[in-house]
């Protein structure tokens, strides 16, 4: 057990499974916060980047703006 977990802490996940059973992952608790640090890191910086704005008018339909764009597309 303790070659397992000194395996986990110098960063390799283990998955372990049971035929009868939902496999579980160990991995270290460092590393998934590291993870989700990450997730947030990227979210944060799309939130930060310049928005431009649509090209769509908001105040109408998918239906509508579909309808609009395959005649546009297809309209000779």
């Amino acid at each position: 057990m303790d070659e397992v977990l000194d395996r986990v802490i110098n960063g390799e996940d283990i998955i372990i499974q049971h035929r009868f059973k939902k496999p579980v992952r160990l991995s270290a608790l460092n590393t998934l916060a590291n993870k989700n640090h990450e997730k947030l890191a990227g979210l944060k910086a799309f939130e930060t980047a310049p928005k431009q704005p649509s090209p769509f008018n908001p105040n109408k339909t998918v239906k509508e703006l579909y309808r609009e764009s395959i005649s546009d597309k297809y309209a000779s």
